[in-house]
Formats: structure tokens, sequence, C-alpha cells
């Protein structure tokens, strides 16, 4: 009898602990996600603030005759000799220019990423590279978990990059070159011109910072590429040709769209979702974006696999016809 009612009382104090534990488990959870709601949507308020101001800088960009975009590194490749990852990095070559956007994730670490090798294999060589630009500071942009110390690597080796500038939107380091962070739009090339930071507000990571690059092409338009499209491909558009007064011709690049899993998995959703709770845009968010960049008057469209999934690839070849085609390795666009 005594042995029962001891059992009673202890098993009532355990209860009693369990449910405090699970009370203030509970108010962890809901201020949690008060702060995390509260911080996401006043963050897309200072960003709207942000890249309404970036817009009211206007610049004069010049034409070029030529503009060829070498996909140096992506998800896909035109043969086996070239390596590939789920990371980009795009040659941009004009008539005076060779700017390497982005220098792709180097995932395995490699003493020779997949950047160093596929320059070779193409016959491209570092000496003629004369300016760099990171779109936005991400593991899969900027080489790999260098990420977290807001520096730039293009590989596990050395590189010697011999005091070359390289753009980026938010301050950064890179071995051997000249950082400059770049606070509005500006000319880094001739007829080559920097969107400035266009911000989004990630829902875990926060804000990001994303610069694209304007490419003005005699008789056609402006070229805007892209690294990841994390501001989101309409809003970058509309920002384009507010900053030139260009219509803009064509896209280039990766523009974080998909309503699957995109090859970037859970954690690429995670880190680039500008949604609540990490969510997705549904299939008719995406078809309407496709259709809004016609609209705009966007005639061609390059797009890089690497942070969209298959059906939304398929909306574009759907919508753009031969004017689309899926970014690849060694197989250069050129305009």
């Amino acid at each position: 009898m005594i042995a029962a009612e001891l059992f009673y009382v202890l098993g009532g104090k355990h209860v009693n602990i369990l449910v405090k534990v699970l009370l203030i488990a509970g108010l962890v959870f809901v201020v949690l996600n008060i702060a995390l709601i509260g911080r996401f949507y006043l963050g897309k308020q200072r960003i709207e603030a942000n890249n309404r101001e970036i817009t009211q800088h206007k610049i004069n960009l010049a034409t070029v005759d030529r503009l060829t975009v070498y996909p140096i590194v992506d998800l896909l490749a035109t043969g086996k000799n070239l390596k590939t990852e789920p990371g980009t990095s795009f040659l941009i070559a004009t008539d005076s220019d060779n700017i390497l956007f982005d220098v792709g994730y180097n995932i395995k670490q490699e003493e020779v990423s997949p950047l160093l090798y596929n320059l070779k294999q193409m016959d491209i060589s570092l000496d003629d590279i004369n300016a760099l630009a990171i779109s936005h500071n991400h593991a899969d942009h900027v080489g790999g978990l260098c990420f977290k110390d807001n520096k730039v690597e293009l590989t596990k080796g050395t590189v010697n990059l011999h005091g070359k500038n390289i753009f980026t939107p938010v301050p950064m380091t890179c071995d051997t070159a000249v950082a400059q962070t770049v606070e509005k739009p500006m000319h880094i090339g001739t007829g080559i011109a920097s969107t400035g930071p266009l911000a989004e507000q990630m829902f875990i990571p926060g804000r990001l910072n994303e610069q694209s690059l304007l490419v003005n092409v005699k008789e056609k338009g402006l070229v805007l590429i892209s690294g990841c499209g994390h501001p989101g491909i309409i809003r970058m558009v509309k920002a384009a040709q507010k900053i030139t007064g260009i219509p803009v011709y064509a896209v280039v690049g990766g523009l974080h769209l998909y309503y699957t899993q995109p090859e970037a998995g859970f954690w690429g959703n995670i880190f680039g979702s500008s949604k609540l709770y990490c969510g997705t845009p549904s299939r008719e968010e995406v078809v309407g974006i496709v259709n809004e960049l016609k609209k705009l008057g966007v005639k061609k469209a390059y797009i890089s696999p690497h942070d969209a999934d298959q059906p939304t690839l398929e909306i574009f070849a759907d919508q753009f016809g031969k004017d689309y085609e899926p970014l690849t390795v060694g197989s250069p666009v050129i305009f």
C-alpha cells in the first residue's frame, strides 16, 4: 500500500515536470515563430525600399558588337571531358572584356576545381580574364564553404589573379585579387554594368544581396545575366530596364525557380527560399512568371539547370520554343 502511494506521488511529479517541459517548449516554439515571421515581413519592407533606391541610379550603357556567354560551371555539360556540379560560373566575353561571373561550388573541395578544370579543357586562360564578379555570397557561386568567411575561392589550390578586380555585392575578399563592393549600378567594363545589389528577404538566413550583369548588344538590346535570381527575375528585369532605359532582350543564367525538388535539394530550398516557411512556388506561379517575362518583351531565355527543376525548364521550352535553351557547359551562347 505504501509502495503504491509512493509510486503515485512520484508518478504525479513526473507528469507535472513533463507538462511544464512541454509548456516551455511550446512557448519557445511560439516565440521563435513570431520572431521569424516578424523579421521576415519587416525585412520584406526594407528590401522593397532598398530596391527602389537602387533603381533611382541611372547609367548610360554603350553598345557592344559581340557578346558570348560561356557556361564554365553548371549542372549539364556537352561531353564527358567536362566536369559538372550544382553551381555556376559564366565567362562574359565582349569586344573588349572577359569577365568571370561567379566561380562555381567546388563541392568536393578539389585542388583543381571544376572551374579550373573546365577552363583548361576549353582552352581559356585566367590570364585572358580581366576582371571577376560575384552575383551573391552563396557556396555554389563563391567556391564552397568559404562563403561563411565572406571569401571567394577559385580552387583549393593556389591561383594568382595578379591583382585583378573582383566586384562583389557585399564586402568580400579573394586572395591575389582586389575586391570592390558594388553599392549601386555601375560600369564594370565597356558596355557591361552591374545592376547593383538588389535585395531579397530569405526566410531562414535573412537578407540577401545579389547583383546581375547587364550587356547592351547592338541592334538587340539588353542581355541580363543572372547568377541565381533570388530577388526574382521579374523584379530584376524591371530594375534593369529602369536603370538603363533599355528593353531586356534576353535573360541568361540561374533563376532559383522551381515547383518540385531541384537538384540543389533540401538545403538549397532552406537557404534559398524567399517564401514563408521556405515554401516553393506553385506550378501556376511559375507559368505566370514565364508569361510575364514575355509580356515584358524578353525574346530569349537561356536558363541554368543548377537551381531549376525539369518541369520548370519544360515550361520555358513550351513558352519560348526555339528561343529557349538550358545552359550547358561547353555550349556557348552567342549574341
